[in-house]
C-alpha cells in the first residue's frame, strides 16, 4: 500500500492526547481501503486496529508494532453516508455519531436523542455500545454489516451480543462496515428540546473541547456486586438498575485529584482530562489510585469504559 504512513505519533489521532508511535497508520476511505489495509497486515505479519474518532481509547507511551487503519469521516468515504427509508436508516461506520443523531431528531426518530453530544463514529458507538440516560444505541439497531476477515457480510443484532458497553467486537476482529437503524415515530420538536438540554449538560460536564476520552469508568450493575457493598450505597443514586460510578468516586475525594498532567474533573468525578502536559505513566497511577480507593471504601471494583492501545492487548485478540 502506497498511502502507509510509518512511526506515526498516535497521540494526535486520540482525544485523550496521550501516546507514543505506531509502527504503520493509514487511512481507509471505501471499503476496498479496509481489505487492502488488512491484507497488508497479515502479509507484514501484524496486527492491526481499526480507528474510528479515536474518542474512547488510550494509548500506552511506548512505540506499538501495528498498523492502525483510521476510518474516514469524509463525504463520499466508508464513513460518509446516510440513507433514510421509510422509518429506518442505514449509515456507514466513519459516520460521526452526533450527525446521525441529528438526523433522527430532524425526521423525528425516537430514542438516539439521548445519545446527543456523545463524540466519535457510529462504529465506534456500536463496537462499545455507546449510551446515555438509560438508553444505549443497540436497542435500535436491526444489523451490522461487518467485514469477518475473509468477506462482507450482514449479522443481525441477536448475533452482536450487546451488553452494558459490551458486543461481540470487543472478543472478535470483526471489523464494523455499517449499520441499519429501525425507529418509532415521535415529535421531531420535542427531540429537538430533549437534544439541546442533552447538550447542554454534557457541555457543563466535559467543556467544548476537552482533551478526554469520555466517562473513564462504567457505572456498576447493582445485580452483579454483593449486598454487603450495596449497603454502602445511598438507594436515592441507584438509577435503572446501575450505580452511577462518579458517585462512587466523588465518595472517595476523587475530583480534583492529579497525578503529573493529567486530573480528575472538578465537576464530576468520572471525568478524567489531560492538560497538554499528561503521559500514559500519570494516568496508571491516578487510575490505580481512583480504584484502591473505591475497593477500600465500597468493596466494589470499577473497570474502566476506555479502551486501552498497547502491544499486549492487540497481540492478544
Amino acid at each position: 500500500m502506497n498511502n502507509v504512513v510509518k512511526n506515526i505519533e498516535i497521540s494526535q489521532h486520540l482525544n485523550f492526547g496521550v501516546g507514543g508511535k505506531v509502527s504503520h497508520f493509514v487511512t481507509a476511505s471505501n471499503k476496498e481501503d479496509i481489505l487492502s489495509a488488512v491484507a497488508y497486515a497479515k502479509k507484514e505479519k501484524i496486527p492491526y486496529l481499526i480507528l474510528g474518532g479515536g474518542n474512547n481509547i488510550v494509548s500506552c507511551d511506548k512505540k506499538i508494532k501495528c498498523l492502525v487503519i483510521k476510518i474516514s469521516s469524509e463525504p463520499d468515504s466508508v464513513g460518509g453516508e446516510i440513507k433514510i427509508k421509510d422509518n429506518k436508516i442505514y449509515t456507514d461506520a466513519g459516520i460521526l455519531l452526533s450527525d446521525l443523531v441529528s438526523t433522527t431528531v430532524k425526521n423525528g426518530f425516537v430514542g438516539l436523542e439521548t445519545l446527543s453530544g456523545i463524540p466519535g463514529t457510529v462504529g465506534g458507538s456500536i463496537y462499545g455500545n455507546a449510551g446515555a440516560y438509560g438508553h444505549s444505541i443497540s436497542e435500535f439497531i436491526s444489523s451490522v454489516t461487518i467485514f469477518d476477515g475473509k468477506k462482507i457480510i450482514k449479522t443481525g443484532n441477536k448475533d452482536c451480543h450487546f451488553g452494558y458497553r459490551e458486543s461481540v467486537f470487543k472478543k472478535k476482529k470483526w471489523i464494523i462496515i455499517g449499520a441499519e437503524f429501525k425507529f418509532k415515530k415521535g415529535d421531531a420538536k420535542e427531540l429537538t428540546k430533549i437534544s439541546e438540554d442533552i447538550i447542554e449538560t454534557r457541555w457543563k460536564k466535559f467543556g467544548p473541547k476537552p482533551k478526554c476520552p469520555g466517562s473513564y469508568f462504567k457505572n456498576i450493575i447493582v445485580k452483579d456486586i454483593s449486598k454487603k457493598s450495596l449497603a454502602f450505597i445511598d438507594p436515592s443514586k441507584i438509577k435503572d438498575g446501575k450505580i452511577p460510578v462518579g458517585y462512587l468516586l466523588e465518595e472517595v475525594g476523587a475530583k480534583g485529584m492529579r497525578e503529573g498532567g493529567i486530573y480528575v474533573s472538578d465537576f464530576h468525578g468520572n471525568i478524567i482530562l489531560n492538560d497538554g502536559t499528561g503521559k500514559y505513566n500519570d494516568l496508571t497511577k491516578l487510575v490505580k489510585k481512583l480504584k484502591s480507593l473505591v475497593k477500600k471504601k465500597f468493596g466494589i471494583e470499577i473497570e474502566e469504559e476506555v479502551q486501552y492501545l498497547h502491544e499486549k492487548i492487540l497481540n492478544s485478540r
